[in-house]
């Protein structure tokens, strides 16, 4: 995906008035079915788990994974929301199917990241 520049600024003031964007399409179909499978394989690995286990201590070091969160699909797009300097801090898959698993409340995730500025990136599938 090739942003021009009008879209970009587009992307970036929706999300400076909504406070989110949605990027339909943002990552190849083949990726996101890879992402899938690399989820159901990782749990079938570690049976004790839950999809919303499925965090950093199991990807960090993952050729997948790193493969995943280097697309030049995603990182393009987070260097329209952060800038040209994007790092990843942490990884975790959020693979929680609804009604299952823990609950999760509404919540700011500044008061976890203590980033300056706090420009995060999420990409959800």
């Amino acid at each position: 995906m090739s942003l021009d520049q009008l879209t970009a600024r587009r992307l970036r003031d929706r999300y400076e008035t909504e406070g989110y964007v949605v990027v339909r399409d943002a990552v190849d179909g083949e990726l996101v079915a890879a992402a899938a499978d690399h989820v159901d394989w990782l749990l079938a690995r570690h049976p004790g788990r839950k999809g919303e286990d499925v965090g950093h201590d199991l990807v960090a070091d993952d050729p997948f994974w790193l493969r995943l969160v280097a697309d030049p699909d995603l990182v393009d797009l987070a260097e329209v929301f952060v800038g040209p300097d994007v790092a990843l801090f942490a990884s975790h898959y959020i693979s929680k199917p609804a009604g299952e698993g823990r609950p999760v409340l509404w919540h700011q995730d500044a008061g976890y990241w203590p980033l300056e500025p706090m420009a995060p990136f999420t990409p959800a599938g």
